[in-house]
């Protein structure tokens, strides 16, 4: 009886311990936090003051480039996009759009306007080919990670608006 009564009151107290331990849905900007290889991308969300990926509820759905694809990129336009409030803004903008799709829905989609502010910028198309899908020039490498205001898709490349600085200047 002893026995019974002991573990009865361990599991009264391991199991709300265990629930408040629980880990609790993250926003995109959390999420992308975590995972650690964002760091460039995060930069210029905070340098834009992105709120969508931080707070706003959503859903959107953020094509995130992990900082090996920043680092493709020339110090010198990495340099022109982190020191220009519009262009970072504008570049950080072209990498998400509203609503919430997954890595399969895209190319039913083809293409989407982003919320980058301009329409100069052109929009996002998606392709699928065999097992692999693709947003402009990048592949999804790491596709749908939930998160409580949307999905992210990990990319291999940066998203250049038309009008973001050259690749190679």
């Amino acid at each position: 009886m002893k026995l019974r009564v002991v573990i009865l009151a361990m599991l009264l107290v391991m199991v709300p311990l265990a629930m408040g331990t629980a880990q609790q849905p993250m926003t995109m900007y959390d999420t992308l936090a975590a995972m650690g290889n964002f760091k460039t991308f995060l930069a210029a969300a905070d340098k834009a003051n992105v709120g969508e990926l931080k707070q706003m509820p959503g859903p959107f759905t953020v094509f995130a480039s992990d900082d090996a694809a920043w680092a493709k990129l020339p110090k010198e336009t990495v340099d022109k996009i982190m020191n220009d409030p519009a262009i970072v803004r504008n570049v950080v903008y072209f990498h998400i759009i509203p609503d919430k799709y997954m890595a399969k829905d895209l190319p039913v989609l083809k293409q989407c306007k982003t919320l980058c502010p301009t329409d100069e910028a052109g929009p996002l198309t998606f392709h699928k080919v065999d097992s692999q899908f693709t947003v402009n020039n990048a592949n999804i490498v790491k596709p749908d990670i939930m998160a409580t205001n949307g999905v992210i898709h990990e990319i291999d490349a940066v998203l250049l608006p038309k009008f973001a600085p050259p690749k190679n200047l």
